[in-house]
């Protein structure tokens, strides 16, 4: 007997989704740096291990209070990977408060069929704090219907949430040829690594207003061309992306290409643009140019 499946880790921003993503998977597919928001889209990573195949799905963080379109569609896009799972999995971190929850992702939740809590960063608390606030978080969230609890700290194995969720998946023939880690292209994670330098460099809300665009990957024998557009809201963001002397769209993308290089594991010439795109968080045509999932 197989089992297969969708496993969408679910949560608020800089609740640890990424880090545990990338752990569950044992490769590095979603960025992750310390600002919130750097994961836009779901991103698949599949594990198939024994007689279980995991599909995980990792999911932008939910924006309690969304002030633009683009907000609500990374809620929506993490709604809908909730939606079309097979295991729902809450990921909570010990360092935030409990926030208000999308009143749509709550009226879900509060009746999802596999749902599981997993705590992160508890190995940043003392041991007494710890457990004091997993008590508190699991009586503020006893109205769900969760099917268990798991500490998913960075301190702590991986191995009983693996089965945890195994318990969840339904009995199915494996979904993909094992062996087989994402179903996302080179090319995306190309932008991704190129948004996670864009997080890392940036400052205040300069990343938050940036966008990036893979608009050429030319495949070659010795070394690929991959041209990309950043988009920014603002001319004044535009000059901070570009820097002095453009000193700091240099250190962008010689970080970005190294990353690129080791990922597909050849030489890249990474071509960067810098273009205003006045407000294209606020805009659902532009969202959609862009690859967001508007409706």
């Amino acid at each position: 007997m197989t089992r297969a499946g969708f496993i969408a880790l679910l949560g608020f921003p800089n609740a640890g989704k990424s880090t545990l993503f990338n752990r569950l998977i044992g490769q590095r597919l979603s960025a992750i740096t310390p600002k919130p928001q750097t994961t836009r889209f779901s991103i698949p990573g599949i594990l198939t291990q024994g007689n279980v195949q995991y599909i995980f799905l990792d999911t932008p963080g939910w924006v309690s209070q969304p002030k633009n379109a683009w907000h609500r569609v990374l809620s929506q896009q993490s709604l809908s990977a909730a939606q079309k799972a097979d295991v729902q999995l809450w990921v909570i971190s010990l360092r935030q408060p409990l926030d208000v929850l999308p009143s749509e992702v709550s009226a879900f939740l509060l009746k999802a069929p596999a749902l599981l809590g997993a705590f992160s960063h508890g190995d940043l608390l003392a041991p007494s704090q710890r457990s004091e606030k997993v008590a508190r978080y699991k009586e503020g969230l006893s109205s769900f219907p969760f099917k268990g609890w798991i500490d998913a700290s960075l301190d702590q194995p991986i191995e009983p949430l693996l089965e945890k969720v195994a318990e969840l998946l339904p009995e199915s023939p494996f979904l993909y040829p094992e062996g087989e880690i994402t179903t996302h292209s080179t090319r995306f994670f190309v932008g991704e690594l190129l948004r996670e330098s864009l997080y890392l460099h940036l400052r205040d809300e300069v990343p938050y207003g940036t966008e990036v665009e893979i608009i050429q990957y030319k495949e070659g024998a010795e070394r690929d061309y991959i041209a990309a557009v950043i988009h920014v809201e603002r001319q004044a963001h535009k000059m901070i992306v570009i820097g002095k002397n453009g000193q700091m769209i240099k250190k962008i993308g010689t970080e970005a290409r190294k990353k690129i290089e080791e990922l597909i594991g050849k030489p890249v010439f990474l071509d960067l643009h810098v273009k205003v795109s006045e407000g294209w968080r606020r805009s659902m045509l532009r969202l959609h140019n862009l690859g967001y999932r508007t409706s």
